[in-house]
């Protein structure tokens, strides 16, 4: 891992439970990531900013960009037989 400690945000979520599954996913991927909260001028509102560290937010932005599993990958996956294989 890298020396450099900067953090930079990621992505900005309105609501706590979002912000912190994305961290969560992130973390598993083995890029380091917090939750920061920022509340709104009103005080009343918060926004919930996921950071992570500078030196692997191209890893981030990656992970995210990856298209979930079809359903037939996870068919695949689950019985190791390819589609239309008898």
């Amino acid at each position: 891992m890298s020396n450099d400690s900067s953090w930079e945000p990621f992505r900005v979520f309105t609501d706590a439970g979002s912000a912190n599954t994305m961290c969560n996913w992130l973390q598993l991927e083995q890029v380091p990531a917090r939750v920061e909260t920022r509340s709104l001028e009103n005080a009343r509102e918060a926004e919930y900013c996921v950071v992570v560290l500078s030196s692997l937010a191209h890893r981030a932005r990656w992970i995210v960009a990856q298209l979930p599993p079809t359903e037939r990958e996870l068919d695949f996956l689950a019985t190791g037989r390819l589609p239309g294989a008898e």
